[in-house]
């Protein structure tokens, strides 16, 4: 099992990836902005655009990092794609994405057995985190670009989450993944 969340942050899919990830005890990808940041000598993914051409550079490392990664095991679960990682490029420096990293992350995208996508009409709490941006349509716009990618490069292989609650979203997860 490949199974991957996808979605707006604070939308709940580490909560909900840790938990599919302890129900089928398999590896929860490591892989993700603040790993990359940190490797790169940054204290958060947002402080890279801080530094002119960094968004292309991180943003290729992350991507190439996570697939990498994921493509060495057999069974993982994950709390993002990487089309999520190239939505986050749209939306900060779209002139880093060149076809050859869409490519990719479609490619990536497309090797998961499972997609559940996360969306802020069912769960939205961008919590406590000083770094993480708080603007409800900076979310929304985020949401709409990953929900276009998904549909062009994936297609209905999607799982959207219906649920309110935790509980319910969890119940959820487990029909869609036999957790």
């Amino acid at each position: 099992m490949k199974i991957s969340f996808c979605g707006a942050s604070g939308t709940g899919k580490t909560t909900l990836a840790t938990y599919v990830a302890d129900a089928l005890g398999i590896p929860l990808n490591p892989i993700g902005a603040r790993s990359v940041s940190e490797a790169m000598g940054y204290k958060t993914p947002y402080e890279v655009d801080t530094v002119p051409g960094a968004r292309a550079e991180f943003q290729r490392r992350l991507i190439t990092e996570k697939i990498a990664w994921e493509r060495a095991r057999d069974h993982f679960v994950t709390d993002r794609t990487p089309l999520d990682n190239i939505t986050y490029t749209v939306m900060h420096d779209h002139k880093a994405i060149d076809a050859e990293l869409l490519a990719q992350a479609a490619a990536g995208t497309r090797e998961y057995t499972h997609i559940i996508q996360c969306t802020m009409a069912t769960f939205f709490n961008p919590g406590q985190d000083q770094a993480r941006v708080k603007d409800t349509t900076y979310h929304e716009l985020y949401e709409c670009v990953l929900s276009g990618l998904l549909e062009r490069y994936v297609g209905e292989r999607v799982y959207v989450l219906e649920g309110m609650s935790l509980l319910t979203r969890q119940r959820e997860v487990s029909l869609i993944t036999g957790t």
